[in-house]
């Protein structure tokens, strides 16, 4: 019996150390749900303090005039070029155009449609200039095709050349060309204009004697390119194999006494040079 009256009593205290933990634990749970509100709250506060300081700071960089566009450089190419890329890109300072705003890289395709233009690139220099650099492509021949056509190393047509300057006089003229190829600010799509230009850039590396003379370079119907040098010499070079009889050339020419009284030399024979004297 007093084992039963302990036990009962440990029961009974069990249940009143249980019942007091329950009532202190009611507003316990009640201070930490007001607490975890509380800090949400804050976030949430200062989150919305930052979203609107940072919609206010960036109106303020697209309106502000510290940004605006004061300065704008184009490099590398003639002041002609550099005021058609103005026109082209429609960039103009102290026109209320925003740095921030501007693509660079939209600026730089915008660059790169120009004929002209070979590479761009395109910096900024905060807080308020652009700057443009670019490379202009250079002509190396002229395509006679009812037109006369400045062309670069690649084959771009660049422009019409109706009136040469001086140095142009001295541009290899390339014929055989249709007009319908002829598109500005695009490569010819022949593979034999390629080979043509690369002709001249050969001659011009290995022999520039030879490239002083160079005046035309023909493309037949079948392909093939005869060279027309100062004196009226033709130079049948074939359909291939254009470095090797180059520096055959260059060498025949070198060796030969009589070289600049020949009606025609023909390179299209292996291992063999066949010419024939001008006539009287």
């Amino acid at each position: 019996m007093a084992r039963r009256r302990t036990s009962v009593r440990k029961v009974i205290r069990r249940q009143r150390i249980r019942s007091r933990r329950g009532r202190a634990t009611v507003p316990q749970r009640v201070g930490g749900f007001l607490a975890l509100t509380a800090k949400i709250f804050c976030v949430l506060l200062i989150l919305s303090s930052l979203a609107v300081g940072g919609f206010a700071l960036y109106r303020f960089t697209l309106v502000s005039g510290y940004f605006e566009l004061k300065k704008l450089v184009i490099t590398g190419v003639s002041d002609g070029i550099a005021a058609e890329l103005r026109a082209l890109t429609q960039l103009e300072p102290d026109q209320g155009i925003n740095l921030l705003g501007m693509r660079a890289d939209r600026i730089r395709e915008t660059v790169l449609k120009h004929p002209r233009i070979e590479s761009a690139t395109v910096l900024k220099r905060y807080p308020n200039a652009l700057i443009i650099r670019a490379r202009e492509r250079e002509p190396v021949a002229v395509v006679a095709c009812g037109a006369l056509y400045l062309v670069d190393r690649e084959g771009y047509v660049l422009d019409t050349a109706a009136n040469l300057d001086h140095n142009q006089r001295r541009f290899p003229f390339i014929t055989g060309i249709d007009s319908d190829q002829i598109i500005f600010g695009e490569p010819i799509p022949t593979r034999m204009v390629c080979l043509a230009l690369d002709v001249v850039e050969c001659l011009r590396a290995t022999s520039p004697r030879l490239a002083e003379q160079l005046s035309e370079i023909r493309i037949g119907r079948d392909e093939a390119l005869t060279l027309v040098l100062s004196g009226g010499i033709e130079v049948r070079l074939g359909t291939d194999e254009f470095t090797d009889r180059l520096a055959a050339l260059d060498l025949f020419a070198r060796k030969h006494r009589n070289f600049e009284t020949l009606e025609y030399i023909d390179l299209r024979f292996e291992n063999q040079i066949v010419y024939r004297p001008r006539p009287g």
